[in-house]
């Protein structure tokens, strides 16, 4: 059984992107698109917290070639491209860099979970 690469270091980027903005969010230097409300915006961190390890987790299951590591890895999966349609929506779509790179980001993120769902099929 082949490692399903593009999803372990897809979940290994985007556990530590996370964990890098939660923590300048915390502190005060994340700049908030101004496309997003504030308060929405902010909601997110307190989620974000919960899933940042279930991510990194999920990558080292896969890594490890764990069964846990692909039904892991669809609902982790699932919570971003939850986070990722949230994040269109609140933004109405305006803002060419949140568009493109929350585009990008929902990209890598359905391959990633295409890939395990086809391996779990």
């Amino acid at each position: 059984m082949r490692k399903s690469w593009f999803a372990i270091i897809w979940f290994g980027f985007w556990g530590v992107f996370q964990a890098y903005a939660v923590a300048m969010v915390l502190l005060g230097r994340w700049r908030r698109p101004e496309a997003f409300p504030e308060e929405a915006y902010n909601a997110l961190v307190w989620p974000d917290m919960v899933f940042i390890p279930l991510y990194l987790l999920t990558a080292a299951l896969l890594y490890m070639r764990k069964k846990s590591g692909e039904v892991l890895g669809v609902f982790s999966g699932g919570a971003v491209t939850y986070v990722m349609v949230y994040l269109f929506a609140l933004s109405g779509l305006h803002g060419a860099v949140n568009t493109i790179f929350d585009g990008a980001f929902l990209g890598l993120n359905i391959g990633a979970t295409l890939q395990l769902i086809g391996r779990l099929i």
